[in-house]
């Protein structure tokens, strides 16, 4: 949507943007040692801009450690698709399986106040924010039939994390700069201090 001025002329630089019900899931595991592992998603995202070229010009799609999210589904009865979408539960438990190969949930938490806004200078969208632990003894290959791309799958401790983020850049070259997956984390350890330093 382009947002116009009182006069109803377009401005270009002031879009408005909607999206589906979605979730950011901020998805982790304890191990036997009090471990704490964060998943993180590796996944190339083509409508961004190569940072290192001038913006617009044409790259390979960038690759970021991020998240789990995605897109709520539109729910099923019989063969009939109905206006109705999963609980931001129900998307997040599917979203944490599919994306991180997590067989088995332990928990979900939902903050106060969660929701998420990615950039709200443009986005109208809020995105449900949720925690999600996963038994790290049940994990699974990622779901390859998918149909969008994700390298790789993985749960890292807490200071590897903070050490690719503090970087920009993880060992593959994918950048840790997305700021929704940043500001996830952020919210999590917030809520969870006690994880920080586990």
């Amino acid at each position: 949507m382009v947002v116009v001025d009182d006069d109803g002329q377009p401005v270009f630089d002031r879009p408005e943007y909607r999206e589906a019900p979605n979730v950011n899931v901020v998805a982790y595991g304890i191990e036997n040692d009090g471990t704490v592992k964060m998943a993180v998603i590796t996944q190339p995202r083509p409508h961004a801009d190569d940072p290192r070229l001038e913006p617009g010009e044409p790259c390979d799609p960038v690759v970021f450690g991020q998240i789990v999210m995605g897109f709520n589904t539109r729910k099923l009865f019989g063969d009939d698709v109905v206006d109705q979408f999963e609980t931001p539960e129900e998307a997040a438990c599917r979203e944490t399986g599919e994306e991180s190969g997590a067989q088995v949930i332990l928990g979900i938490e939902r903050p106060s106040c969660p929701w998420h806004n990615p950039n709200p200078t443009f986005v109208a969208t809020w995105s449900d924010l949720l925690f999600v632990q996963v038994d790290l003894k049940a994990l699974d290959a990622i779901k390859s039939e998918r149909g969008e791309p994700i390298y790789q799958a993985e749960f890292i401790d807490v200071p590897t994390l903070l050490k690719r983020i503090a970087a920009g850049i993880g060992p593959n070259g994918e950048y840790y700069r997305m700021c929704t997956a940043n500001s996830a984390w952020f919210v999590f350890f917030c809520y969870h201090p006690e994880l920080f330093m586990a």
